[in-house]
């Protein structure tokens, strides 16, 4: 009975990567017209940190469709260890959803903020999505966000609760939390996602007829 998509957590490794690039956006960090150079693996002090390939010369929306780890180091290094927490905490990570769910995990000790993040590799790592665990509803949660032009509303099953006669009791409504991106960053980033599965990393996501992103 163990509900594990808010009751379990996971690093959400390259699924992260939109959020590194919308908070660049966000703060200011990134123009959107950023390009990148991958070898393959960056030095990173004294870990040389890999990519999944040497992808060269590549675009910011590229670094998300064809999923740079380099190029999302750089982008953490660009933002600040204090921009990028910021913004991880803005869309949610480490932070209860409020879903109307038992069990909904702590994990407010499984992310990192600005003051005790240990050193760059750890913002090198946390930028393309490891070195940190969250749960599968905090992540889509933030994605519904960072797609619907930003604005974070509370997860909720509930929709409604009758009495034995039928008649609504209680109507659950939308509840808005707070904005995370504004609506340029969000077409920003739907449209990388697009590209994703297009002509990026996610292709067997494609299915005829649909957009998918």
């Amino acid at each position: 009975w163990r509900n594990s998509i808010i009751s379990d957590t996971n690093e959400p490794g390259s699924t992260y990567k939109p959020f590194t690039v919308a908070t660049g956006l966000e703060s200011g960090a990134l123009t959107g017209n950023e390009n990148y150079f991958c070898t393959g693996s960056l030095m990173v002090g004294k870990r040389n940190i890999g990519c999944s390939h040497v992808h060269g010369n590549i675009t910011l929306k590229d670094a998300v469709a064809k999923s740079c780890n380099v190029a999302m180091m750089n982008i953490g290094f660009k933002e600040g260890a204090d921009t990028f927490y910021k913004y991880q905490n803005i869309f949610g990570f480490g932070r209860s959803t409020g879903i109307d769910l038992p069990g909904e995990t702590d994990t407010k000790s499984l992310v990192y903020n600005a003051s005790n993040y240990s050193n760059s590799v750890t913002l090198a790592t946390n930028a393309f999505g490891q070195n940190f665990n969250c749960s599968m509803i905090q992540m889509a949660a933030a994605y519904c966000s960072v797609i619907n032009g930003g604005s974070y509303y509370e997860p909720h099953v509930v929709k409604q609760i009758l009495n034995e006669q039928g008649s609504v009791v209680k109507e659950v409504k939308p509840k808005l939390v707070r904005e995370t991106v504004s609506e340029s960053t969000s077409n920003f980033i739907k449209d990388a996602l697009f590209r994703t599965v297009s002509e990026g990393t996610g292709k067997a996501a494609a299915v005829e007829g649909y957009e998918i992103a």
